[in-house]
């Protein structure tokens, strides 16, 4: 999709790129054509500005400079990135103890696209840091406002990695109700024994820690696993929607079996 897109350029906003999409200026190389046309008027410095913008655009592409593209596209369009950084992707939940300043941490989540790992209070959960790396980019949903500072807090440190928030994606193309209201919207079943929100996951920490029960505990750990793994899917989903609103949705993502 980014190919596609114009609306990281000068003087192009969202409104203007659809209608050189609609004269079938598809892609960055037609654009150039058209804009090589403009410029030969030697009055016309614009399309001399967006000319040197698309190729500063095509060699930050080739870098696989992602940085460039994040900083350059507005906010509601930065999920056209998705395949272009998908193997940067760690996806994150953490479960708490509840809900106030003195709550902490219990489990983090992480997912990959390809493996799970839990880092769970009391047994390895100072491990999750060194886990980070600095060109990981976050996906989570209300993270930016839930998830990062709860972490923060609980490490001691900031986590200055690039974040996709789904909510506000989802939101955008009319996705309410939290991460199981999304995903009960969106056709998304869970492999759990029964079903288990937010305040259940707090009961079963508690439950673990003054009883000593394993299967709290263990449906603790597959309750953040679902949620974990399930953003991976989300994110296919809103973003093939996302495509399916441009003359490109030939190009969506293939769900995961």
């Amino acid at each position: 999709m980014l190919k596609h897109t114009f609306c990281h350029l000068p003087g192009i906003d969202i409104l203007e790129e659809r209608k050189y999409w609609e004269k079938g200026i598809l892609d960055w190389d037609s654009l150039k054509e058209e804009f090589l046309v403009r410029s030969k008027n030697q009055e016309d410095t614009y399309s001399r500005l967006v000319l040197d913008s698309l190729e500063f655009s095509k060699k930050e592409f080739a870098r696989g400079n992602w940085d460039y593209f994040f900083f350059a596209l507005p906010n509601e369009q930065k999920w056209r990135l998705f395949p272009s950084v998908r193997s940067r992707l760690l996806y994150i939940d953490i479960e708490t103890s509840g809900l106030s300043k003195e709550d902490f941490i219990t489990v983090v989540g992480t997912y990959d696209g390809n493996h799970f790992q839990d880092f769970l209070r009391g047994r390895d959960m100072d491990d999750f840091p060194d886990k980070v790396l600095s060109s990981h980019i976050f996906v989570s949903y209300n993270g930016v406002a839930f998830d990062v500072p709860f972490l923060e807090k609980e490490f001691g440190k900031r986590f200055r990695n690039r974040h996709f928030d789904l909510m506000y994606l989802l939101r955008s193309l009319g996705y309410r109700g939290g991460l199981k209201g999304c995903e009960k919207a969106l056709g998304i079943t869970r492999d759990l024994p029964f079903e288990v929100n937010g305040a259940d996951a707090v009961r079963l920490w508690w439950q673990y820690v003054q009883y000593d029960d394993m299967e709290a505990l263990d449906l603790l750990l597959r309750y953040n696993r679902e949620d974990v793994t399930h953003l991976e899917l989300l994110f296919i989903k809103a973003y093939n929607m996302k495509l399916k609103q441009t003359p490109f949705y030939g190009e969506v993502v293939p769900e995961k079996e």
